[in-house]
Parts: C-alpha cells; structure tokens; sequence
C-alpha cells in the first residue's frame, strides 16, 4: 500500500528527478572545464563536443527504449540517477567525478524524457516544484552546494533527495499512464532550466544582487512559481509572462550601476527580477503544455537546444562577442513559443493547484530557510584571530581562485579559507558569484562568512565575475577602475580598497590582468593600471598591489610597476603555476616604499589552479630600514 496517492508520488518522483538533474549539472559544468578541460586553454568546441556527446547518448536511450520498455527504463534511470549522485557526494573529485557526473545527467534527462510522456498530468507542477525546492535549500545553504559538501547539512539534503525519488516511483509504480504533456513544454523544458540556472532561479546571483534579502525572495518566488505551475493561463496571461521573463532576464544580465564606488555591478532594486522571473517562467511551460501531446524524445531535442545555448554563453567569454545578449533571445523565443502555444484540449488535472493555506505555509518556511539558513549552516573557521604583530602590521594574501575549484576538479570553500584565515587582508582573483556553468555558487559570500570577513567586489568579465577584497579592517572606500582590454577576451579592472589598519590609512589594490597576445601580452593594460595606481598614490597613503598578474620578475610589464614606486614584497619567493607543478611565478605583492614586507611565502595548497602568496606589511618605521627582508 502506498504512503500517498499515486498522482502525487508521480509530482514527488518528478521533483525529486529534476532536484538532481540540478545537482547533477552543478558538478558536472565545471567539470568540463576543470577536469576533461582547461578553461582558457582547452578549445570551447573540444569540451562543447564533449557536453553534446552526452546528451547525445541520452537521445539514443530514449528512442530505443521509449516504445517497448518505458516502463523499466523509467526506474531503472532514475536508480542509475540517484547512485551517480550519491556517487558524488562521496567523491574526492578527478576523472572519477567527470564519469559520474556525466551518467548521472545522462540518467536524469532519459527520466525526465519519459516521465513527461508518462506522468503527463504533473510534469509542469513537479518540474517546478524540484526547481523551487532546490534553489530553497541552496540559498539555505548559503550557495555552498549540498553536494560539494561532506557535513550533515549535505548529507541530509541527500537523504531527503533520494527518500523523494524511492517514494514518488514506489507510489507511482501501479499508475496508469496519463496523457502525455505538450509538445511544446518538452521542447522547452531544458532551455527553461536554462534561464533558471543563469538567472531566474540563481542563487548566486541573487546573493550578489541584495545579500540574504535576495535569497528570501527567490525562495518566496518560487512557492508562487508552484502555484503558477498548476493553473491554465489565459492568452493574455501567457504574453504577459512572457514580457516579465524577458524583462527578468534583461534586467538581471544588462543593467548595470556604479555602486559603492565601483563601476558595473547590478544595482540592489534588480531583486525585483528574481521575484517574477521564475512564476513568469512557470506560466509559460503551464501555457505550453496544453497543446500536441509530446513524445520522449522532444525533451531530448530540448536537451540538445539546452547543451548548445550553454556552450554558446560561456564560449562569448572566449571569443569576444556579446553572451548576454544570447541569454536575452532565449528568454524571448521560450515567452514566443510558450505564448502561440495551441490550447487543444480540454482542463483536466493538469489544472488542480495546491491549496492555498499549504502554499502560505510553504511560502514561510521557504523564505525563513532562505534567510536565516546560510548564516546557520556556513559558520566562522576556527581561528584565525587579529595579527599580532607591530602598530599597523597586516598579514596580506593574494590568490587566483578559480572560482573556487581545486585541481581535483572540486569546489571546496573550506580549503580556501583555511589558506585565507591567517590573512588580514585577502586580494583575490576570479571570484565567481553565480556562473551556471561554475555551479551557481556566491564564492565571495562564502569566504566572507567563513572567514568573518568584511568584503568589496569589483565585476570584471560580468556583474558576477571579477575581483575582490575581504579585509578584516575597517573598509573607509573603494574605486574600481576598469582597464581597456587591448583585444583580451575577458574584461579587467583594478579594485582599490582604502583600509584603516590600526590607524594607519592603506590602499590595497587587487586586480587580475589579462593577456591578449600569447606570452604574456600584458604591456599596455599593465601601463594603464600603473596610472590607476598614481592616482591612488596622491593620496599620500601607503599602497598593496597584489594579484595573478600574468608577468613575471623582470619582464617589462613587471618594471614598469617597480617605476610607479614598488617594490617586490615576495623577494626572491618561488613559482606560483600552475599549482601542481609551479614554472612560472606571475602572481605577486608589490608595496610602496615606505612600507617593509616580513615573511613572504608562497603556498602549498591545491584548492586552485595558482598556489597563494603571503607577505607582512609594516610602515618602514616601526621595523626599520624600507623594502624587503
């Protein structure tokens, strides 16, 4: 006897299915470009025809199984789906990782492809459901992903996860098959996991946008996007919604402000994005799936679209032209599609939609979880207490993260921070806050809690990728300054930091310079950051500069920084990359004169492809004689 009725064991098998379609993606996205690639170095369309190889394979599997053994193919993927996924969480990364992930999305979208044929009558309501129920408990998380994590947090997530799956098919298993969803949902469900992932159901990016008050109201949204999921939009209602996702998603990817003193971030009033995005997106695959029954294999050919658009986006980081625009004409061709979809049936259950005492009740603790959750669930490092140390001394990193991936392939946080607790002031390199293809993490915010850390942020490539500080002094101002790319394919800037270090007013300058031309190539960006730091020098202030800046000792970018009035803070410290086998040191601190740098170090750590440097600065006065020791 089951537990609950049929019709809802198959929305909880369905929820639970697209729950780990989404953690699956999360590992397996920047596995592409950590473990079968490099991203920078490995051709896009290598990796691009990696990706498409294995939706490729899921298209097959459904078309030989899809007539003859559904039925078994159906439990039989999302077993294989939910062994890859706990697969992952036991997982240390390296190749392992990229197989697992691999067939675990390769399960997923075979389930998904059958269960909309078979399980017609909830497909749009449990593909909205799985998708709120992750993006709640990923903001509750703090974007710490639940299966990148090892503590109870992670693994009750997965228990939760698995226990969905085991009692929506057990529930499920006698039902009769219902009609199948529309066509036009099966086309478009994958591209609308899409826009989710990038914007509309981004944690990450909400978290950059408005902080936990952002996370609140994409866990608010996506309650009302269950709601929305169940309902038989009119015309009218469809167009509308279709106007909202693409003004979402314009809002979200192209409107951009100075803020706080630094130029191109998205302003805080953009939360407003995430409050319609994600209901206006559950109107439109509610409207779509009223029209042609679908096949399984229309979600595959959607899974193509999906797996293309994804490697198109991120390609334009590579190749210079514009992605978020591409985002943008997504958004616009789902809310068309959606929109002329033909309403040729009748209401049936497609229409029943939750109640609506269960939907407030749903709505709060969602939003509470939201809110309160990450400050429970990402808690301070031990240690790591205030240097101690001559008046006005700081212990000062700096460190390419790679958004946060080791060379294993594995976003660990926690190795970061341990490298970074020791720091009063850390100058970071490609911090990512919300890349779909990164995993959808707000790595700044992370570290930032970790760490008890204050934080600036500067964009670089994007609103969400750039440069930043945390600092445990006192944060007086900050000046970012962009720097022209001369023909480099990702933006930079130079983020400058005004500190008061135990009295002692500092400029801590971190920025990442990008080359343009092969070996090195960063001449001209580094004469435009050099100006940048003469402006902060009239100041009369003492100044950092730190970061991987592509050049190494003695070269004629690298000379002239020395000619501002720097000097090397590292002495004569080691190579820096790659980390597992350091050739070349291009990453540095460099100081003004009137301060004296102690204890340069170099790193050991594998939690990024570049290995961190370390040094202690001192006004020249408290210790003695100006430069390095």
């Amino acid at each position: 006897m089951s537990l609950v009725r049929p019709r809802t064991s198959a929305l909880l098998a369905m929820a639970a299915a697209v729950w780990i379609l989404v953690d699956v993606v999360r590992v397996w996205a920047p596995s592409l470009i950590t473990i079968f690639g490099q991203a920078a170095t490995t051709p896009p369309e290598l990796m691009g025809a990696y990706a498409l190889g294995c939706v490729v394979v899921a298209v097959v599997v459904v078309g030989l199984t899809a007539r003859r053994a559904a039925g078994v193919t159906l439990v039989a993927a999302l077993a294989v789906a939910v062994v890859a996924r706990t697969g992952l969480q036991l997982g240390d990364g390296g190749r392992a990782q990229l197989v697992l992930a691999s067939v675990g999305l390769v399960a997923s979208l075979v389930w998904l492809a059958l269960a909309v044929a078979r399980y017609g009558d909830v497909a749009v309501v449990g593909t909205v459901t799985g998708l709120a129920i992750s993006v709640t408990t990923h903001a509750a998380l703090g974007t710490w992903g639940a299966v990148w994590r090892g503590d109870a947090w992670g693994w009750a997530l997965l228990v939760v996860q698995v226990a969905l799956a085991c009692l929506g098919t057990y529930g499920a298993r006698n039902r009769e098959p219902s009609p199948p969803a529309g066509r036009r949902f099966a086309w478009l469900l994958m591209p609308g996991v899409l826009l989710a992932g990038i914007v509309v159901a981004d944690a990450g990016r909400a978290s950059a946008v408005a902080g936990t008050v952002g996370l609140a109201v994409l866990a608010a949204a996506g309650v009302l996007a269950v709601a929305l999921a169940g309902t038989r939009p009119s015309p009218a209602a469809t167009w509308v919604a279709a106007a909202a996702l693409v003004a979402s998603v314009a809002l979200v990817l192209l409107v951009t402000v100075e803020r706080h003193g630094v130029p191109a971030t998205s302003p805080p009033w953009v939360v407003v994005a995430y409050a319609v995005g994600l209901p206006a997106l559950a109107t439109l695959w509610a409207a779509s799936s009223q029209g042609t029954p679908a096949s399984p294999s229309a979600v595959g050919w959607g899974a193509l679209v999906w797996v293309v658009l994804l490697f198109v986006y991120y390609a334009g980081y590579d190749l210079g032209y514009r992605a978020d625009l591409v985002v943008v004409a997504t958004a616009a061709a789902v809310g068309v599609a959606a929109a002329t979809t033909s309403a040729s049936r009748a209401p049936d259950a497609r229409d029943r939609r939750p109640r609506t005492p269960l939907l407030v009740l749903a709505a709060v603790a969602s939003v509470l979880a939201a809110a309160l959750g990450p400050a429970v669930t990402v808690r301070p490092l031990e240690g790591g207490g205030p240097t101690d140390g001559a008046p006005g001394a700081a212990r000062v990193a700096a460190y390419n993260l790679r958004m946060g991936y080791g060379m294993d392939g594995t976003f660990r946080p926690d190795r970061v921070a341990e490298v970074l607790k020791e720091a009063d002031v850390a100058l970071l390199s490609e911090v990512d806050r919300g890349w779909y293809l990164n995993g959808g993490q707000d790595q700044l915010a992370i570290l930032a809690r970790l760490l008890d850390r204050d934080s600036v942020f500067a964009p670089a490539a994007d609103p969400v990728w750039g440069d930043a500080v945390l600092s445990r002094f006192p944060i007086d101002e900050a000046v970012g300054t962009p720097l022209p790319s001369y023909g480099a394919v990702t933006g930079a800037q130079a983020l400058s930091v005004r500190l008061d270090v135990s009295g002692s007013p500092t400029w801590f300058v971190s920025t990442h310079l990008q080359p343009h031309d092969g070996d090195e190539g960063v001449r001209e960006q580094t004469g435009d950051l050099a100006d940048a730091l003469r402006d902060r020098l009239d100041d009369g202030f003492s100044l950092v500069l730190g970061g991987d800046l592509n050049t190494q000792p003695g070269s004629a970018a690298y000379e002239m920084l020395l000619d501002v009035g720097l000097v090397d803070g590292l002495g004569g410290a080691g190579p820096t990359s790659p980390a597992d086998r350091p050739i070349a040191r291009i990453d540095h601190l460099l100081v003004t004169g009137d301060l004296t740098a102690t204890d340069p170090a170099v790193g050991t750590s594998q939690a990024s492809d570049h290995l961190p440097v370390l040094v202690t600065v001192s006004p020249s006065d408290t210790i003695g004689t100006p430069g390095v020791r």
